[in-house]
């Protein structure tokens, strides 16, 4: 036999119809049906919004990214993701300070907490090692937002700036090349208006004084003038050679002609030129050079760098002295040294003494004056050659110019 209900359950049975019944009849009311359209309006415009904020987002060129108030990642763009070389799933719920080096955990997250905490806005720039040892270097603007719960959010903006850093570091080394052609300008401006002028107006007066000596049959005296006019007259043919070698290597007019050359004849070739100037001052030249070196590379460069080294040594040394010059062989390349016991060279001059823009150009023991363009010559051939060339000298101990060129380029 079945158990009836009881009177309480039908009550109970019967109010809860009622109830239901009030629930359906509410949900089915015009004003009801209106609010629940609204809100299902509402709903598919958010997720509208969202599609189009999500589209926008990862159409920018930046990358985009917000974070919470423990610097969790909660939105990033695919610009974001794509910079970091991470998958969004990866990123998301993440600080990214999993991905930094133990000991620059705390740097990395110390901006976020100050500008989370005080509001104010934070631009940073900084180099970015990322997981294939590709460097970049990035700015990121960073902002507090506070919703309407009061609850912060970090929103910031990430921007590649390699390319502009690297233009701008371009262009400063553009400029500092500039101020150094301008310099070299005014440099060589300053030889050509006083330096040949001074040698062509002692040829000038020499000339005179030879003639007076000729017309008075003074064979010896006309003898020392022709002399001093001959030395001169070389010294001159030196500095305007160094002119014009000076000129077509910054213009890149000088090519590189290797050939293979005996270094014992060039270097008695360059004495041949150097001799009567190094006799005028009484200074002997030597050279302990074997006669087997053999070198391949350009002569003509080679004479120029020797021949303004020893005229450089000729100047400083004082009458009596002596220069030497040898070559030793090293390995795969050959290295010169033009040595002479004259006057040294201190050690702040000798920082700036292979620099065409620095005036460290001094009268020599017997006053003679000089360019400073030689020894900017010698640095720019050597280089093109494949060598180094440096100074080994104390003031009052002489100088020893040393530079090296390989055996085959």
């Amino acid at each position: 036999m079945t158990d009836k209900p009881t009177r309480l359950e039908l009550e109970n049975q019967v109010a809860e119809l009622k109830r239901q019944n009030e629930i359906l009849r509410l949900q089915l009311s015009p004003q009801n049906q209106q609010k629940k359209r609204q809100k299902e309006s509402l709903v598919e415009r958010n997720s509208v919004a969202d599609a189009y904020i999500r589209t926008i987002l990862d159409n920018m060129g930046d990358s985009v990214f917000v974070k919470d108030d423990q610097s969790r990642l909660v939105l990033v763009n695919d610009a974001f993701c794509e910079m970091f070389g991470l998958p969004r799933e990866e990123i998301m719920g993440n600080t990214l300070a999993e991905h930094v080096p133990p000991d620059e955990r705390e740097s990395f997250l110390k901006i976020d907490r100050q500008v989370l905490a005080d509001g104010k806005e934070n631009i940073n720039e900084e180099t970015l090692t990322l997981r294939g040892a590709e460097t970049m270097i990035i700015s990121t603007r960073k902002s507090r937002y506070v919703d309407a719960s009061g609850k912060r959010f970090l929103v910031g903006v990430v921007r590649d700036i390699t390319a502009s850093k690297k233009a701008e570091q371009a262009l400063k080394k553009s400029e500092m090349q500039l101020r150094e052609l301008n310099a070299t300008k005014d440099k060589l401006f300053s030889i050509m208006g006083h330096d040949l002028r001074a040698p062509l107006n002692n040829i000038l007066g020499l000339s005179e004084l030879l003639i007076e000596s000729v017309k008075k049959s003074k064979t010896a005296k006309s003898e020392e003038y022709l002399a001093l006019v001959v030395a001169s007259v070389k010294n001159t043919l030196t500095l305007l050679d160094n002119l014009l070698n000076w000129a077509k290597s910054q213009t890149g007019e000088i090519s590189y002609k290797p050939e293979r050359i005996d270094l014992p004849s060039v270097i008695r070739e360059v004495f041949e030129l150097s001799s009567p100037i190094a006799k005028a001052k009484n200074i002997s030249l030597r050279q302990t050079a074997s006669e087997e070196i053999e070198v391949y590379t350009d002569e003509r460069m080679l004479k120029t760098i020797l021949r303004n080294l020893i005229s450089n040594a000729i100047k400083f040394t004082k009458s009596g002295g002596s220069i030497i010059v040898s070559v030793v062989l090293e390995k795969n390349k050959v290295q010169f040294s033009v040595a002479d016991n004259g006057l040294g060279i201190n050690a702040e001059v000798s920082k700036k003494l292979f620099e065409m823009s620095a005036n460290t150009s001094s009268l020599g023991t017997a006053n003679e004056k000089g360019s400073g363009l030689g020894l900017a010559l010698c640095k720019e051939f050597v280089k093109k050659l494949g060598g180094d060339i440096w100074l080994e000298s104390r003031e009052g101990d002489g100088s020893d110019f040393k530079f090296t060129l390989p055996m085959n380029r």
